[in-house]
């Protein structure tokens, strides 16, 4: 009291430097408060819980316009607890927009000239609410793309998962049905503010579940039950036990109507398996030894039968100690039969020749059909698969080159017709279509001449499995084009010299050396085919030994492959 008393007498006796003060501060508040940027909100305010004292207006309104549109709304069907699904407004045509608010969250004239006022008068002002703006055409698109165009909402079952050591379950949640007219206005009703997450609730026919939360309960209890000291495993007479977390970890749940089952999952539970239980019981197979000459078996030794774990026998058996069926489990095996090796010869004859055509497709990657024709020496002959067809892939160009020579032969193409593709004559057009197989220089001619012509036209020389009208793409088969360059090669084509001369010349000069020129001998006049898989090659071999010709077709193999094959051909001639 007596320390008021003496403030008190001090307050009095400074009375008039006190009002001084007083007055300079008020003052010195005003010229502060009146020249305040009048783009700026007041000190301490808030919008939505954001502070944004003393912030420009246009940084506050990005800010909580970009705050707005990245929060969530959840989505609730009926009366169910829990969201559906949770989406941002932008995913049901809402737009929040915070200028109008933060506009009249300014800092007026009017408090400007009340001393102090911008110290509190931030923190007094009442938050106004966001503009809404909803598209209904996007809220539609929402409805039918997540509940679909005629807003039936599927029921999700319970279920059971492995998580946190031991097995919980997955709640189920209703579905039903409603209608879109009421979903959509249930969306655009939606008022997301950033202090509170918003809940859309949209009405629906509830339907529920077919499995409850209370199946998958008793589930997971007689699950746990059954496992709580593991499951026992005869591996080899010997007991191994299985860790129930290992055991629940392998379960794979769905439903069966209203009951909920369980498989153990042969993909989560193989590398336990592979680890812990196959080497105990394996035993490698042998090799079973074969040898052959052309196509007769001339000696066979036996490898001795192994065996391995039959994982989904074993992993069976887990099921029915799991089910209460039975104490422990079996690891089951199952033989494994021996591996062959085949040591092959073929003998230098047309026989010998077909034998590897048909073993070297079975042991090397791919599919093939081969036809290779003597046309001098000892004539042999042999093919694999000659009559299976192929898309032609490029080799459908040796038709329009025949087409093409026929035309002019006849008179009504000139070598020197102008502008068949880029500027190019027919003369240029024919050699760039065999030499670098160009397309355009194929496609043009082959528009003018016509795929039913053309087809007609080779089949006249015994080509019946090829032609453009056969099926979607152009077809062949090694066999045709092996019998289309045998003629082309004896002259036996209704063809003048000239341009049976021009043709080979320009076959000699293919630039795609990486198939059959690669594995043989002498001089190589061929055309190739190369689409996505398909690698094709039809050669007239100018060899040493004789000329021959060749045609590999190939769907999944390699140049590699096809110039191997050549050499072994060449070996056994």
């Amino acid at each position: 009291m007596k320390k008021i008393n003496q403030l008190k007498t001090w307050a009095v006796r400074h009375r008039r430097p006190l009002m001084k003060g007083g007055l300079a501060l008020a003052a010195l508040f005003l010229v502060v408060q009146v020249f305040y940027p009048t783009d700026r909100l007041p000190l301490f305010a808030t919008i939505d819980g954001v502070n944004v004292s003393a912030w420009k207006q246009q940084d506050a309104t990005w800010q909580l316009d970009n705050e707005l549109a990245n929060q969530a709304i959840n989505i609730r069907l009926g009366d169910a607890k829990t969201a559906y699904t949770s989406v941002k407004p932008s995913e049901i045509g809402l737009k929040a927009e915070n200028k109008s608010r933060v506009a009249t969250a300014d800092y007026p004239w009017y408090m400007r000239i009340i001393p102090t006022s911008l110290l509190w008068y931030g923190p007094l002002q009442s938050d106004q609410a966001p503009q809404y703006t909803s598209d209904a055409a996007v809220a539609k698109r929402f409805v039918n793309k997540t509940l679909g165009t005629s807003c039936n909402i599927p029921a999700k079952n319970a279920s059971l998962a492995y998580k946190d050591n031991t097995l919980q379950v997955v709640p189920a949640k209703n579905g039903g049905s409603c209608e879109e007219a009421a979903a959509v206005k249930a969306l655009q009703q939606a008022k997301p503010t950033l202090e509170q997450i918003a809940s859309v609730r949209i009405p629906v026919k509830t339907e529920k579940a077919a499995v409850s939360d209370q199946a998958a309960e008793s589930l997971r209890d007689d699950l746990l039950g059954e496992s709580k000291n593991g499951v026992n495993l005869i591996v080899a007479s010997k007991t191994k036990q299985l860790s129930q977390a290992d055991v629940l970890s392998w379960l794979t749940f769905k439903a069966d109507g209203d009951t909920l089952t369980y498989v153990v999952d042969s993909k989560k539970a193989a590398s336990y398996f592979a680890k812990n239980v196959t080497p105990g019981i394996s035993k490698p197979a042998g090799i079973t030894k074969i040898t052959t000459r052309d196509f007769t078996e001339t000696s066979k030794s036996v490898g001795a039968t192994g065996q391995t774990l039959a994982l989904t026998s074993t992993l069976a058996d887990i099921e029915k100690v799991l089910d209460g069926d039975q104490e422990a489990a079996t690891a089951f095996t199952t033989k494994l039969p021996p591996r062959v090796e085949y040591t092959r010869s073929y003998t230098k004859t047309s026989t010998g020749i077909a034998a590897l055509l048909k073993f070297y497709d079975e042991d090397t990657p791919g599919s093939f059909g081969v036809s290779f024709v003597e046309l001098g020496g000892r004539g042999l002959a042999a093919s694999h698969n000659a009559s299976t067809r192929f898309t032609t892939a490029s080799t459908y160009k040796l038709f329009v080159a025949y087409g093409t020579l026929r035309k002019v032969d006849a008179g009504k193409w000139k070598w020197t017709d102008a502008n068949i593709a880029s500027g190019r004559n027919l003369a240029t057009c024919f050699d760039d279509m065999i030499v670098k197989s160009d397309n355009a220089c194929a496609e043009a001619p082959l528009k003018k001449y016509g795929l039913s012509q053309l087809t007609k036209d080779i089949a006249a020389l015994g080509l019946n499995n090829s032609g453009f009208t056969l099926g979607d793409t152009p077809l062949t088969t090694a066999g045709d084009l092996t019998l289309l360059l045998t003629k082309l090669q004896n002259n036996q084509l209704p063809i003048k010299s000239a341009s049976r001369d021009r043709w080979l010349g320009a076959l000699k000069r293919n630039i795609y050396r990486q198939g059959i020129p690669a594995g043989a001998s002498g001089q190589v006049a061929d055309k190739v085919g190369f689409l996505n898989g398909l690698l094709h090659d039809a050669a007239i071999v100018y060899s040493p030994k004789g000329t021959y010709v060749l045609t590999i077709l190939t769907d999944g193999s390699s140049w590699a492959n096809i110039a191997e094959l050549t050499r072994k051909i060449e070996a056994l001639r």
